[in-house]
């Protein structure tokens, strides 16, 4: 990653934002997590505390030593061979995210938009285009943010308003009858595992113009992407129904193709496949990117570009390989589960023993960021 890079605060907002969005724009998993009602809506808020408990480790880091990325400051803490063997599994993370998220586009691609076209050429033509833009760094990236993503919020608010007619928000009543404090928090909980984008945020950091807003960063990120998921986690509900939405693979787009604006304005979601296909190449291209990165970063290799298409080939060829065999989209998918748990591994379990061994060393530790 080129030191001299830099983005602002603002960028690093969108960029987190939209990485959750798409997330809620593909398959809307929130929509089955416990207690899977008409309640889903104060689950998903819920899950917020709980998201900020679980990213304390990683944010505490991150702020403790905001000059290194995650890869570099874990191996501060942990020394040179342990800390390479960390950042080496950071790497595989980064690059199974990357597979995930192209598994998951090639398969609503092929599922809604080219059901006659080789998963191989759907893959190709994204691996290809990511690449490109992961070649072309961090800051294109991030600039790239405030592009597209007001766009997708915009097809988001908009889509809602023209398909009013066939909203129906009483499917929300009776608000809490039928859930349980229990159920409730355990769904919030469940939700809240799954947040993995906060390691971009920790390779981003010493790439922020002002890294002292790392927090505030971390907070409207989360709030506003919240948010954002559950507005479309609602409309689905209100469109399609409590449990057609569980059932449905991609429910805003079954909600799109509702949409038929006074009778002769029809097959609009079209705009939305655009913007979600904008929304997927743009999480596509940064997680790869910052797989280079974090490889680089253990190989102690200042240019992350010579790794780029090594990467998109394993990309390619795992996402197709995959892709083929399995179905990538839905809730019980055993692929799913994995993505649970490794980011549960990369996201809580690695980082706390890395605060705990922090605390224990801390007077070893060189006071790495704090300037002469």
């Amino acid at each position: 990653m080129n030191e001299s890079e830099k983005v602002s605060s603002y960028q690093v907002i969108l960029l987190l934002i939209a990485y959750r969005l798409v997330i809620a724009f593909s398959f809307l998993p929130a929509a089955n997590v416990p207690p899977g009602n008409q309640d889903m809506w104060i689950v998903v808020f819920l899950s917020i505390p709980y998201t900020v408990l679980f990213c304390f480790p990683i944010l505490f880091l991150s702020n403790r030593f905001n000059k290194y990325t995650l890869i570099e400051y874990m191996g501060i803490i942990f020394g040179k061979h342990l800390g390479k063997i960390i950042g080496l599994i950071y790497t595989l993370i980064l690059l199974t995210f990357s597979i995930s998220n192209v598994s998951v586009l090639a398969e609503i691609l092929d599922s809604t938009m080219f059901p006659s076209m080789p998963t191989i050429v759907t893959v190709i033509i994204m691996v290809i285009t990511c690449s490109y833009i992961s070649y072309k760094g961090l800051e294109p990236i991030a600039r790239g943010a405030e592009i597209f993503v007001p766009f997708i919020l915009m097809v988001i608010f908009i889509f809602p308003i023209l398909g009013m007619k066939i909203l129906d928000f009483k499917v929300f009543l009776p608000i809490l009858k039928d859930s349980s404090f229990k159920e409730l928090n355990r769904g919030a909980i469940e939700i809240a595992l799954k947040f993995g984008d906060v390691l971009i945020l920790a390779m981003i950091v010493p790439s922020l113009e002002k890294k002292e807003k790392l927090n505030n960063i971390f907070m409207k990120s989360l709030f506003y992407g919240v948010f954002m998921s559950n507005f479309v986690l609602v409309i689905s509900q209100a469109a399609l129904g409590i449990e057609q939405t569980k059932h449905s693979n991609f429910p805003f787009f079954a909600f799109a193709r509702l949409i038929n604006v006074f009778d002769f304005i029809q097959r609009i979601e079209s705009i939305y496949v655009i913007s979600w296909i904008t929304a997927n190449i743009g999480k596509i291209s940064g997680y790869l990117y910052f797989s280079t990165v974090s490889l680089a970063q253990v190989l102690n290799k200042k240019d992350n570009k010579k790794y780029i298409i090594p990467m998109a080939i394993i990309v390619f060829i795992l996402s197709t390989l995959y892709k083929d065999r399995n179905s990538v989209v839905g809730i019980k998918n055993p692929f799913q589960k994995i993505l649970l748990m490794i980011t549960m591994i990369s996201v809580i379990v690695i980082p706390s023993i890395a605060l705990l061994v922090y605390f224990i060393r801390r007077k070893k530790i060189k006071e790495v960021n704090i300037d002469d």
